[in-house]
């Protein structure tokens, strides 16, 4: 778990910085759902930044009708919250013997959380393409 020499970022651990990678400390888990703020970051590649006024959302390839939805409209569509539990497939990687290539994850790249969004079935189509 973790020593003195952890380095945190807005109360993770930082297990790497470009691309961001942070644990949620697990000592800290204290009921079914994860706390937003304690939640852990796995990304792969720089976070791009998003112009939600030019954004659109683009449904296509194998489904009968392809269409697309800007930011605005799917805001105004009914959403459903469930929970859902999202692990990181290298969670534990760290105590692994021989150790392996990767994110040296401990415990803390899992977390329960109330995702909300809107279920492509009650998105479209909107703009047919």
């Amino acid at each position: 778990m973790q020593d003195d020499n952890t380095k945190l970022r807005d109360g993770r651990i930082v297990r790497s910085e470009a691309p961001l990678n942070l644990e949620m400390p697990f000592e800290a888990v204290e009921s079914f759902i994860t706390p937003t703020k304690l939640f852990y970051v796995r990304t792969h590649f720089p976070i791009p930044n998003i112009d939600r006024d030019a954004w659109w959302l683009h449904v296509e390839g194998e489904v009968e009708k392809p269409f697309a939805i800007n930011y605005q409209e799917l805001l105004k569509l009914e959403s459903l919250t469930v929970p859902v539990t999202l692990e990181c497939a290298g969670n534990n990687r760290h105590f692994l013997e021989p150790k392996v290539k990767g994110v040296q994850w401990e415990l803390g790249a899992v977390g329960t959380a109330e995702w909300t969004g809107v279920p492509l079935s009650r998105s479209g189509p909107r703009h047919p393409r």
